[in-house]
């Protein structure tokens, strides 16, 4: 099984808005949001902060751009889960998951080093076979690369392994390595926004993703 980690396995939100603020505010320009910020997430830390700024009215240059994102991500290795906190439910449904042997892993479009340090202090008794994210060696989702070395990872074919995410983003991937797919409407992406997107299986709970992921 493989899970997404923001808007699925947590709610990250306020530290990405946090980060990004601190960023906007050494410009200065309007503050964000969470609301705001969370339309923009999914792609990657860059082009969620280069989305906020084009949508306060700001266009920086490519130099700009990476002084603005060496900020944002100096700000959130610093402050990783000062307000991120994991969904009512996941815990026991991970644990659940390890007791019937199933093998777990979480592939994010986040910096690997965030992930990990997330993953490591909200959950750090979850046996995770690998925690992946966005990094120089692979492309980032919705490309299937580490999808599939996840498959070769826990030694099963990529149409046994389920991922579970919250965006179209997430869909896409598992389309793309042969994978099962359920996405949650918990996340940063409502079920009208799902809907519209042609996107799913959709579950509204962890109960419900329990009862239909675990008989598959």
């Amino acid at each position: 099984m493989l899970l997404d980690l923001d808007g699925t396995i947590a709610n990250t939100i306020g530290d990405i808005t946090d980060a990004v603020n601190t960023v906007i505010r050494s410009i200065p320009a309007r503050e964000i949001t969470e609301t705001q910020c969370m339309r923009h997430v999914g792609n990657g830390l860059k082009k969620t902060l280069l989305g906020v700024l084009q949508e306060v009215g700001i266009v920086p240059d490519d130099a700009d751009l990476e002084t603005y994102l060496d900020l944002m991500i100096a700000t959130y290795r610093e402050h990783p889960c000062d307000r991120t906190y994991v969904y009512e439910g996941i815990d026991r449904f991970l644990q659940k998951a390890v007791a019937g042997g199933i093998q777990l892993g979480v592939l994010s479009n986040k910096d690997e080093q965030l992930v990990q340090q997330i993953i490591n202090e909200l959950l750090p008794h979850v046996p995770f076979v690998s925690v992946r994210g966005a990094s120089d060696q692979f492309p980032r989702k919705p490309d299937p690369s580490l999808a599939h070395r996840f498959a070769q990872e826990v030694g099963c074919a990529d149409e046994s392994v389920v991922f579970i995410g919250d965006s179209e983003i997430d869909y896409h991937t598992a389309q793309a390595a042969g994978m099962q797919v359920a996405l949650v409407t918990w996340g940063f992406r409502s079920r009208s926004e799902l809907e519209t997107s042609k996107v799913g299986p959709l579950y509204d709970s962890v109960e419900e993703l329990e009862s239909e992921v675990f008989s598959w």
